[in-house]
């Protein structure tokens, strides 16, 4: 699994979960990070997990458009090397998409849509193809 390769610590994502925007980990105590978050996730994918999922194990792109936490989405995108204007203004996506896990999780895949993961996937995959 390449999450379980990527640095934990994302200085834009951190930033963002330190002004209190990351609600899904911040206090919660369930994940130490959004990459043990990631990892619990997907770790569960095939089966019907902790979110009684109907359709248990669908292929990444299933996974990237369904996921509905934008600070998780968020690093991801920051931990694959996403350059970091495309991740503020993913950001500020967030930030003008209310308070719903799906409204924000939208707006941030019109800045970061699943073409572009896959793309970082290919590149981290075979980095001397980049």
């Amino acid at each position: 699994m390449i999450v379980a390769r990527l640095p934990a610590p994302q200085p834009i994502t951190d930033a963002f979960e330190g002004r209190g925007e990351g609600i899904h980990l911040k206090g919660s105590g369930v994940y130490s990070s959004q990459k043990r978050h990631l990892i619990g996730w997907l770790g569960e994918y095939g089966g019907e997990g902790a979110y009684n999922r109907k359709n248990p194990g669908k292929d990444a792109r299933h996974f990237y458009t369904r996921f509905q936490c934008a600070p998780g989405l968020l690093w991801l995108a920051e931990a694959l090397g996403e350059d970091p204007e495309t991740l503020e203004r993913g950001v500020e996506a967030i930030r003008g998409a209310g308070k719903k896990d799906a409204a924000q999780c939208g707006a941030f895949r019109a800045v970061v849509p699943w073409e572009r993961i896959a793309a970082l996937i290919a590149a981290k995959a075979n980095p001397e193809g980049a």
